[in-house]
Protein backbone atom coordinates (compact mmCIF):
# COMPACT_ATOMS: atom_id res chain seq x y z
CA UNK A 1 0.00 0.00 0.00
CA UNK A 2 1.49 3.54 -1.33
CA UNK A 3 1.55 6.09 1.72
CA UNK A 4 0.18 9.25 1.09
CA UNK A 5 2.00 12.48 0.92
CA UNK A 6 0.08 13.58 4.07
CA UNK A 7 0.56 10.56 6.21
CA UNK A 8 4.51 10.99 5.33
CA UNK A 9 3.63 15.00 6.02
CA UNK A 10 2.45 13.83 9.23
CA UNK A 11 4.86 11.48 10.24
CA UNK A 12 7.48 13.79 9.69
CA UNK A 13 5.87 16.45 11.99
CA UNK A 14 4.87 14.11 15.01
CA UNK A 15 8.33 12.34 14.46
CA UNK A 16 10.13 15.39 15.21
CA UNK A 17 7.58 16.37 17.36
CA UNK A 18 8.51 12.93 19.04
CA UNK A 19 12.25 13.54 19.25
CA UNK A 20 11.47 17.35 20.67
CA UNK A 21 9.26 16.23 23.39
CA UNK A 22 11.89 13.25 24.21
CA UNK A 23 14.46 15.97 24.90
CA UNK A 24 12.24 17.94 26.87
CA UNK A 25 11.30 15.30 29.02
CA UNK A 26 15.12 14.06 29.56
CA UNK A 27 15.89 17.24 30.25
CA UNK A 28 12.67 18.30 32.30
CA UNK A 29 13.37 15.05 34.32
CA UNK A 30 17.23 16.11 34.71
CA UNK A 31 16.24 19.49 36.22
CA UNK A 32 13.94 17.88 38.46
CA UNK A 33 16.74 16.13 39.69
CA UNK A 34 18.81 18.66 39.92
CA UNK A 35 16.29 20.92 42.04
CA UNK A 36 13.52 19.44 43.07
CA UNK A 37 9.44 20.03 43.17
CA UNK A 38 10.22 23.46 44.35
CA UNK A 39 12.72 24.45 41.32
CA UNK A 40 10.17 23.16 38.88
CA UNK A 41 7.31 25.03 40.05
CA UNK A 42 9.23 28.32 39.78
CA UNK A 43 10.36 27.27 36.44
CA UNK A 44 6.47 26.60 35.73
CA UNK A 45 5.12 29.71 37.21
CA UNK A 46 7.93 31.77 35.30
CA UNK A 47 7.12 30.07 31.67
CA UNK A 48 3.55 30.42 31.97
CA UNK A 49 4.27 34.49 32.10
CA UNK A 50 6.48 33.60 28.90
CA UNK A 51 4.20 31.59 27.03
CA UNK A 52 1.25 33.61 27.84
CA UNK A 53 3.23 37.17 26.39
CA UNK A 54 4.06 35.06 23.19
CA UNK A 55 0.65 34.28 22.75
CA UNK A 56 -0.39 37.64 21.89
CA UNK A 57 1.16 37.79 18.63
CA UNK A 58 0.36 33.88 18.56
CA UNK A 59 -1.73 34.15 15.49
CA UNK A 60 0.14 35.17 13.08
CA UNK A 61 1.94 32.31 12.09
CA UNK A 62 -0.86 30.20 11.84
CA UNK A 63 -2.80 32.97 9.45
CA UNK A 64 0.42 33.27 7.73
CA UNK A 65 0.60 29.27 7.18
CA UNK A 66 -2.99 29.81 6.00
CA UNK A 67 -3.17 32.27 3.36
CA UNK A 68 0.41 30.86 2.11
CA UNK A 69 -0.90 27.47 1.55
CA UNK A 70 -3.81 29.52 -0.57
CA UNK A 71 -1.81 31.81 -2.31
CA UNK A 72 1.92 31.12 -2.15
CA UNK A 73 3.25 34.61 -4.22
CA UNK A 74 1.94 36.48 -1.51
CA UNK A 75 3.63 34.32 1.70
CA UNK A 76 7.53 35.90 1.75
CA UNK A 77 5.86 39.43 1.20
CA UNK A 78 3.53 38.97 3.92
CA UNK A 79 6.65 38.04 6.04
CA UNK A 80 8.77 40.87 5.63
CA UNK A 81 6.35 43.37 6.37
CA UNK A 82 4.71 41.47 9.49
CA UNK A 83 8.49 40.91 10.66
CA UNK A 84 8.91 44.72 10.85
CA UNK A 85 6.43 44.87 13.07
CA UNK A 86 7.45 42.00 15.27
CA UNK A 87 10.94 43.52 15.74
CA UNK A 88 8.95 46.82 17.26
CA UNK A 89 6.12 45.10 19.20
CA UNK A 90 8.80 42.54 20.31
CA UNK A 91 11.25 44.60 21.36
CA UNK A 92 8.93 46.93 23.25
CA UNK A 93 7.75 43.74 24.96
CA UNK A 94 10.84 42.27 26.28
CA UNK A 95 12.16 45.77 27.86
CA UNK A 96 8.61 46.38 29.66
CA UNK A 97 9.28 42.71 31.59
CA UNK A 98 13.42 42.91 31.56
CA UNK A 99 13.16 46.25 33.80
CA UNK A 100 9.47 45.33 35.85
CA UNK A 101 10.71 42.02 36.41
CA UNK A 102 10.60 43.02 40.59
CA UNK A 103 6.85 44.04 39.98
CA UNK A 104 6.18 41.26 38.20
CA UNK A 105 7.48 38.50 40.12
CA UNK A 106 5.36 40.36 43.17
CA UNK A 107 2.48 39.85 41.05
CA UNK A 108 3.36 36.22 40.77
CA UNK A 109 3.48 35.64 44.27
CA UNK A 110 7.11 34.76 44.45
CA UNK A 111 9.92 37.44 44.53
CA UNK A 112 12.52 34.90 43.68
CA UNK A 113 11.11 34.87 40.00
CA UNK A 114 12.81 38.11 39.42
CA UNK A 115 16.26 36.93 37.73
CA UNK A 116 14.34 34.43 35.53
CA UNK A 117 12.30 36.87 34.06
CA UNK A 118 14.84 39.11 33.52
CA UNK A 119 16.46 36.23 31.63
CA UNK A 120 13.50 35.28 29.65
CA UNK A 121 13.02 38.88 28.13
CA UNK A 122 15.47 38.14 25.00
CA UNK A 123 13.42 34.82 23.92
CA UNK A 124 10.78 37.61 24.42
CA UNK A 125 12.03 39.38 21.71
CA UNK A 126 13.23 36.71 19.40
CA UNK A 127 10.72 33.50 19.68
CA UNK A 128 7.68 35.55 17.88
CA UNK A 129 10.23 35.98 14.86
CA UNK A 130 10.94 32.62 14.90
CA UNK A 131 7.05 31.65 14.74
CA UNK A 132 6.62 33.25 11.97
CA UNK A 133 8.88 31.93 9.74
CA UNK A 134 8.01 28.92 10.98
CA UNK A 135 4.24 29.48 9.49
CA UNK A 136 5.54 30.97 6.52
CA UNK A 137 7.42 27.38 5.84
CA UNK A 138 4.44 25.98 6.93
CA UNK A 139 2.58 27.52 4.13
CA UNK A 140 4.79 26.18 1.92
CA UNK A 141 4.83 22.16 3.19
CA UNK A 142 8.23 22.63 3.94
CA UNK A 143 7.86 20.27 7.05
CA UNK A 144 11.35 18.77 6.90
CA UNK A 145 13.05 22.06 7.72
CA UNK A 146 10.17 22.96 10.13
CA UNK A 147 11.17 19.63 12.08
CA UNK A 148 15.32 19.97 11.63
CA UNK A 149 14.79 23.68 13.27
CA UNK A 150 12.25 22.18 15.86
CA UNK A 151 14.79 19.65 16.63
CA UNK A 152 17.59 22.37 16.58
CA UNK A 153 15.44 24.73 19.40
CA UNK A 154 14.76 21.97 21.95
CA UNK A 155 18.57 20.37 21.68
CA UNK A 156 19.97 23.51 21.86
CA UNK A 157 18.31 24.69 24.79
CA UNK A 158 18.19 21.33 26.99
CA UNK A 159 21.87 21.37 26.78
CA UNK A 160 22.70 25.19 27.82
CA UNK A 161 19.98 24.78 30.13
CA UNK A 162 21.28 22.09 32.05
CA UNK A 163 24.46 23.61 31.81
CA UNK A 164 23.86 26.98 33.00
CA UNK A 165 21.63 25.22 36.17
CA UNK A 166 24.34 22.56 37.03
CA UNK A 167 27.23 25.52 37.14
CA UNK A 168 24.97 28.34 39.17
CA UNK A 169 23.23 25.62 41.39
CA UNK A 170 25.38 26.60 44.32
CA UNK A 171 24.44 29.80 44.88
CA UNK A 172 20.70 28.36 45.13
CA UNK A 173 17.91 27.01 43.77
CA UNK A 174 16.23 30.81 42.04
CA UNK A 175 19.34 31.78 40.72
CA UNK A 176 19.90 28.45 39.47
CA UNK A 177 16.88 28.10 37.53
CA UNK A 178 16.42 31.66 36.99
CA UNK A 179 19.87 31.81 34.85
CA UNK A 180 18.87 28.69 33.07
CA UNK A 181 15.72 30.22 31.47
CA UNK A 182 18.00 31.97 29.48
CA UNK A 183 18.72 28.70 27.18
CA UNK A 184 15.14 29.73 25.77
CA UNK A 185 16.66 32.70 23.71
CA UNK A 186 20.15 30.12 22.87
CA UNK A 187 17.38 27.51 21.26
CA UNK A 188 15.24 30.43 19.23
CA UNK A 189 18.50 31.80 17.73
CA UNK A 190 20.17 28.89 16.57
CA UNK A 191 16.84 28.04 15.28
CA UNK A 192 16.44 31.20 13.68
CA UNK A 193 20.33 31.05 12.14
CA UNK A 194 19.15 28.05 10.47
CA UNK A 195 15.73 28.90 9.12
CA UNK A 196 17.30 31.92 7.76
CA UNK A 197 19.92 30.20 5.63
CA UNK A 198 17.72 27.82 4.51
CA UNK A 199 15.20 30.61 2.88
CA UNK A 200 18.09 32.80 2.01
CA UNK A 201 19.67 29.63 0.02
CA UNK A 202 16.44 28.91 -1.69
CA UNK A 203 15.06 31.55 -2.70
CA UNK A 204 18.33 32.09 -4.92
CA UNK A 205 17.13 29.09 -6.69
CA UNK A 206 13.50 30.31 -6.73
CA UNK A 207 13.53 34.31 -6.79
CA UNK A 208 9.84 35.27 -5.53
CA UNK A 209 7.98 37.64 -7.65
CA UNK A 210 7.41 41.00 -6.42
CA UNK A 211 3.86 42.01 -5.57
CA UNK A 212 2.56 45.49 -4.71
CA UNK A 213 2.29 45.67 -1.25
CA UNK A 214 -1.13 47.43 -1.82
CA UNK A 215 -2.57 44.30 -3.12
CA UNK A 216 -1.89 41.78 -0.19
CA UNK A 217 -4.99 41.58 2.21
CA UNK A 218 -3.69 42.98 5.73
CA UNK A 219 -6.79 43.12 6.35
CA UNK A 220 -8.10 39.31 6.38
CA UNK A 221 -4.65 38.56 7.87
CA UNK A 222 -4.91 40.62 10.74
CA UNK A 223 -8.39 39.86 11.46
CA UNK A 224 -7.63 36.52 11.22
CA UNK A 225 -4.32 36.18 13.49
CA UNK A 226 -6.54 38.74 16.03
CA UNK A 227 -9.18 35.05 16.56
CA UNK A 228 -6.48 32.91 16.47
CA UNK A 229 -4.27 34.74 18.92
CA UNK A 230 -7.41 35.21 21.29
CA UNK A 231 -8.00 31.62 21.08
CA UNK A 232 -4.46 30.57 21.14
CA UNK A 233 -3.89 33.24 23.81
CA UNK A 234 -6.22 31.35 26.41
CA UNK A 235 -4.42 28.14 26.89
CA UNK A 236 -1.52 30.40 28.43
CA UNK A 237 -4.16 32.36 30.36
CA UNK A 238 -5.40 29.23 31.79
CA UNK A 239 -1.65 28.63 32.77
CA UNK A 240 -1.20 31.84 34.21
CA UNK A 241 -4.36 31.98 36.44
CA UNK A 242 -3.13 28.43 36.93
CA UNK A 243 0.23 29.77 38.48
CA UNK A 244 -1.72 32.00 40.83
CA UNK A 245 -5.04 30.22 41.46
CA UNK A 246 -3.42 26.72 42.41
CA UNK A 247 -0.40 28.18 44.85
CA UNK A 248 -2.73 30.74 46.73
CA UNK A 249 -5.33 28.34 47.11
CA UNK A 250 -3.61 25.57 48.45
CA UNK A 251 -2.21 27.82 50.84
CA UNK A 252 -5.60 28.59 51.78
CA UNK A 253 -6.26 24.90 52.07
CA UNK A 254 -3.57 24.61 54.55
CA UNK A 255 0.09 24.61 52.96
CA UNK A 256 2.91 26.63 53.21
CA UNK A 257 4.47 28.61 50.47
CA UNK A 258 7.09 26.35 49.70
CA UNK A 259 4.87 22.97 49.74
CA UNK A 260 2.39 24.84 47.57
CA UNK A 261 4.98 25.44 44.60
CA UNK A 262 5.88 22.07 44.95
CA UNK A 263 2.83 20.10 44.76
CA UNK A 264 2.13 22.81 41.83
CA UNK A 265 5.17 21.65 40.20
CA UNK A 266 3.98 17.76 40.50
CA UNK A 267 0.84 18.66 38.91
CA UNK A 268 1.97 21.02 36.20
CA UNK A 269 5.31 20.40 35.81
CA UNK A 270 5.32 16.19 36.35
CA UNK A 271 1.59 14.98 35.55
CA UNK A 272 0.08 17.30 33.00
CA UNK A 273 3.49 17.11 31.10
CA UNK A 274 3.47 12.99 30.94
CA UNK A 275 -0.89 13.37 30.03
CA UNK A 276 -0.16 16.06 27.40
CA UNK A 277 2.86 14.11 25.67
CA UNK A 278 0.91 11.76 23.54
CA UNK A 279 -0.76 14.67 22.33
CA UNK A 280 2.20 15.19 20.09
CA UNK A 281 0.65 12.80 17.58
CA UNK A 282 -2.58 14.60 17.16
CA UNK A 283 -0.48 18.14 17.03
CA UNK A 284 1.47 16.55 14.07
CA UNK A 285 -1.64 15.52 12.59
CA UNK A 286 -3.72 18.47 13.33
CA UNK A 287 -0.49 20.28 12.02
CA UNK A 288 -0.81 18.57 8.60
CA UNK A 289 -4.26 18.39 8.30
CA UNK A 290 -4.73 22.25 8.81
CA UNK A 291 -3.07 23.12 5.28
CA UNK A 292 -4.85 20.36 3.66
CA UNK A 293 -8.37 20.86 4.89
CA UNK A 294 -7.48 25.20 3.82
CA UNK A 295 -6.49 23.82 0.54
CA UNK A 296 -9.14 21.67 -0.57
CA UNK A 297 -11.59 23.95 0.59
CA UNK A 298 -10.33 26.91 -1.21
CA UNK A 299 -10.85 24.43 -4.23
CA UNK A 300 -14.52 23.10 -3.26
CA UNK A 301 -13.32 19.73 -2.95
CA UNK A 302 -15.92 18.79 -0.83
CA UNK A 303 -15.60 14.92 -1.00
CA UNK A 304 -11.90 14.95 0.07
CA UNK A 305 -12.23 18.00 2.49
CA UNK A 306 -15.21 15.50 4.55
CA UNK A 307 -13.00 11.97 3.76
CA UNK A 308 -10.22 13.53 5.54
CA UNK A 309 -11.81 14.83 8.06
CA UNK A 310 -13.88 11.59 9.25
CA UNK A 311 -10.05 10.16 8.92
CA UNK A 312 -8.61 12.58 11.20
CA UNK A 313 -10.93 12.49 13.73
CA UNK A 314 -10.96 8.65 13.72
CA UNK A 315 -7.14 8.76 14.49
CA UNK A 316 -7.52 11.55 17.06
CA UNK A 317 -9.70 8.80 19.01
CA UNK A 318 -7.66 5.69 18.31
CA UNK A 319 -4.38 7.55 19.40
CA UNK A 320 -6.00 8.92 22.63
CA UNK A 321 -7.63 6.26 23.43
CA UNK A 322 -4.67 4.05 23.34
CA UNK A 323 -2.46 6.44 25.40
CA UNK A 324 -4.81 6.69 28.28
CA UNK A 325 -4.98 3.21 28.70
CA UNK A 326 -1.05 3.22 28.92
CA UNK A 327 -0.62 6.33 31.04
CA UNK A 328 -3.57 4.94 33.48
CA UNK A 329 -2.31 1.83 34.47
CA UNK A 330 0.90 2.90 34.25
CA UNK A 331 1.05 6.08 36.38
CA UNK A 332 2.89 4.32 39.05
CA UNK A 333 5.71 3.53 37.29
CA UNK A 334 5.92 6.58 35.22
CA UNK A 335 5.84 9.06 38.07
CA UNK A 336 9.11 6.88 39.27
CA UNK A 337 11.08 5.84 37.09
CA UNK A 338 10.54 9.45 35.31
CA UNK A 339 10.51 11.67 37.59
CA UNK A 340 11.71 9.40 40.83
CA UNK A 341 8.90 10.52 43.14
CA UNK A 342 5.36 8.35 43.83
CA UNK A 343 4.05 11.88 44.79
CA UNK A 344 3.08 12.03 41.34
CA UNK A 345 1.46 8.95 40.56
CA UNK A 346 -2.54 9.89 41.34
CA UNK A 347 -2.18 13.06 39.67
CA UNK A 348 -1.16 11.49 36.50
CA UNK A 349 -3.57 8.93 37.04
CA UNK A 350 -5.83 11.30 37.16
CA UNK A 351 -5.38 13.28 34.01
CA UNK A 352 -5.53 10.02 32.26
CA UNK A 353 -8.10 10.54 30.02
CA UNK A 354 -6.54 14.12 28.29
CA UNK A 355 -4.84 12.32 25.22
CA UNK A 356 -8.53 11.76 23.88
CA UNK A 357 -10.18 14.82 25.20
CA UNK A 358 -6.92 17.29 23.86
CA UNK A 359 -6.85 14.92 20.67
CA UNK A 360 -10.38 15.80 19.61
CA UNK A 361 -10.03 19.91 20.49
CA UNK A 362 -6.74 20.53 18.82
CA UNK A 363 -7.64 18.42 15.59
CA UNK A 364 -11.71 19.95 15.58
CA UNK A 365 -9.83 23.68 16.30
CA UNK A 366 -7.55 22.59 12.94
CA UNK A 367 -10.54 21.64 11.28
CA UNK A 368 -12.84 25.13 12.09
CA UNK A 369 -10.34 27.30 11.51
CA UNK A 370 -9.20 25.72 7.91
CA UNK A 371 -12.64 26.52 7.14
CA UNK A 372 -12.35 30.32 8.53
CA UNK A 373 -14.96 29.38 11.78
CA UNK A 374 -13.06 30.94 14.05
CA UNK A 375 -15.10 32.59 16.74
CA UNK A 376 -16.98 29.20 18.03
CA UNK A 377 -12.84 27.64 18.90
CA UNK A 378 -12.68 30.78 21.28
CA UNK A 379 -16.30 30.72 22.69
CA UNK A 380 -15.66 27.16 23.87
CA UNK A 381 -12.09 27.16 25.01
CA UNK A 382 -13.27 30.61 27.02
CA UNK A 383 -16.00 28.77 28.34
CA UNK A 384 -13.58 25.66 28.95
CA UNK A 385 -11.19 28.22 31.42
CA UNK A 386 -14.20 29.66 32.81
CA UNK A 387 -15.39 26.47 34.47
CA UNK A 388 -12.04 25.55 35.64
CA UNK A 389 -10.87 28.52 37.02
CA UNK A 390 -14.27 27.91 39.20
CA UNK A 391 -14.25 24.75 40.25
CA UNK A 392 -10.29 25.12 40.92
CA UNK A 393 -10.88 27.84 42.90
CA UNK A 394 -13.52 25.93 45.28
CA UNK A 395 -11.92 22.41 45.33
CA UNK A 396 -8.08 23.04 45.75
CA UNK A 397 -9.17 25.14 49.01
CA UNK A 398 -10.46 21.51 50.50
CA UNK A 399 -7.94 20.13 52.53
CA UNK A 400 -6.83 16.78 50.68
CA UNK A 401 -8.53 17.75 47.56
CA UNK A 402 -5.57 19.80 46.12
CA UNK A 403 -4.48 17.32 43.44
CA UNK A 404 -8.03 16.25 42.64
CA UNK A 405 -9.52 19.74 42.19
CA UNK A 406 -6.60 20.93 40.07
CA UNK A 407 -7.12 17.78 37.57
CA UNK A 408 -11.02 18.23 37.55
CA UNK A 409 -10.80 21.53 36.65
CA UNK A 410 -7.70 20.76 33.56
CA UNK A 411 -9.99 17.89 32.57
CA UNK A 412 -13.30 20.33 32.84
CA UNK A 413 -11.51 23.11 30.58
CA UNK A 414 -10.51 20.12 27.77
CA UNK A 415 -13.73 18.32 27.96
CA UNK A 416 -16.17 21.67 27.17
CA UNK A 417 -14.08 23.22 24.57
CA UNK A 418 -13.96 19.73 22.60
CA UNK A 419 -17.61 19.47 23.15
CA UNK A 420 -18.49 22.98 21.45
CA UNK A 421 -16.03 22.02 18.92
CA UNK A 422 -17.70 18.90 18.02
CA UNK A 423 -21.43 20.81 18.09
CA UNK A 424 -19.61 23.48 15.37
CA UNK A 425 -18.72 20.54 13.31
CA UNK A 426 -22.90 19.65 13.46
CA UNK A 427 -21.54 16.55 15.04
CA UNK A 428 -25.69 15.26 15.87
CA UNK A 429 -25.92 13.19 18.58
CA UNK A 430 -27.55 10.60 17.12
CA UNK A 431 -24.77 10.47 14.74
CA UNK A 432 -22.72 9.49 17.77
CA UNK A 433 -25.04 7.29 19.07
CA UNK A 434 -24.52 4.87 16.28
CA UNK A 435 -20.99 5.22 16.37
CA UNK A 436 -20.59 3.75 20.46
CA UNK A 437 -21.16 0.23 19.37
CA UNK A 438 -17.71 1.03 17.36
CA UNK A 439 -16.11 2.99 19.88
CA UNK A 440 -16.66 0.87 22.71
CA UNK A 441 -15.01 -2.22 20.36
CA UNK A 442 -12.09 -0.15 20.45
CA UNK A 443 -11.86 0.00 23.62
CA UNK A 444 -12.36 -3.42 24.19
CA UNK A 445 -9.82 -4.32 21.99
CA UNK A 446 -7.19 -1.93 23.47
CA UNK A 447 -8.18 -3.20 27.37
CA UNK A 448 -7.85 -6.70 26.22
CA UNK A 449 -4.19 -6.10 24.77
CA UNK A 450 -3.23 -4.50 28.03
CA UNK A 451 -4.56 -7.36 30.08
CA UNK A 452 -2.48 -9.85 27.72
CA UNK A 453 0.72 -7.94 27.95
CA UNK A 454 0.33 -8.33 31.71
CA UNK A 455 -0.30 -12.23 31.46
CA UNK A 456 2.39 -12.28 29.59
CA UNK A 457 4.83 -10.44 31.47
CA UNK A 458 3.58 -12.43 34.46
CA UNK A 459 4.16 -15.60 32.67
CA UNK A 460 7.82 -14.40 32.24
CA UNK A 461 8.39 -13.04 35.46
CA UNK A 462 9.13 -9.81 34.13
CA UNK A 463 6.97 -7.43 36.43
CA UNK A 464 6.83 -3.33 36.03
CA UNK A 465 8.31 -2.81 39.30
CA UNK A 466 11.70 -3.30 37.34
CA UNK A 467 12.60 -0.25 34.89
CA UNK A 468 13.47 -3.82 32.20
CA UNK A 469 9.90 -5.13 32.90
CA UNK A 470 8.48 -2.00 32.80
CA UNK A 471 10.29 -1.16 29.42
CA UNK A 472 8.99 -4.25 28.06
CA UNK A 473 5.36 -4.25 29.04
CA UNK A 474 5.65 -0.58 27.42
CA UNK A 475 6.86 -2.36 24.21
CA UNK A 476 4.46 -5.28 24.17
CA UNK A 477 1.41 -2.94 24.56
CA UNK A 478 2.62 -0.57 21.82
CA UNK A 479 3.26 -3.16 19.60
CA UNK A 480 -0.12 -4.75 19.83
CA UNK A 481 -1.59 -1.22 19.76
CA UNK A 482 0.31 -0.36 16.79
CA UNK A 483 -0.80 -3.73 14.85
CA UNK A 484 -4.90 -3.07 15.92
CA UNK A 485 -4.12 0.80 14.63
CA UNK A 486 -2.51 -0.45 11.26
CA UNK A 487 -5.57 -3.05 10.87
CA UNK A 488 -7.79 -0.29 11.53
CA UNK A 489 -6.75 2.41 8.90
CA UNK A 490 -5.79 -0.62 5.85
CA UNK A 491 -7.24 0.60 3.09
CA UNK A 492 -8.18 4.20 4.18
CA UNK A 493 -4.77 5.98 3.47
CA UNK A 494 -5.05 6.13 -0.38
CA UNK A 495 -2.17 8.01 -2.19
CA UNK A 496 -3.17 12.18 -1.63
Amino acid sequence: MKLSRLLKQSAIRAGAMAVVKLIGLIGRVVLTRLVGAEGIGLYQIAYSLYGLLLMISGGLPTALAIITAKKPWFGWHFFKWVSLFLVLFGGILSMIVFWNSPALSGMLGNPDLQYALQNLAPAIFAAPLLGLLRGYLQGLERFNIIALSELTEQGSRILFMLIIVGCLLPQGIHIAVGGGVLAAFIGVLVSYTLLTLYVSTDQRKNPVASVSVHQLPFVWLFKASFIISLTRLLIPVSDFIDALLIPGRLMVAGYDTSRATAMYGVITGMAAIMAYTPTLVTQALSHTVTMRLASYSQQKLWTDFRRLLSLSLEAAWLWGLTAAIYIYVYAPELATFIFNTSEAAEPIRYLALLPVIVGFRELSTSILWSQDIKKITFFGLFAGISCSIVIQYVLIAIPGWGYIGAAIGILAMEMISALVNLYALKFKLARMVRLLPALFADTLILVGSMFLVQLISKHWGSGSDSLSGFMLQTVLFFSAAGAFLFIRFKGKLSAG
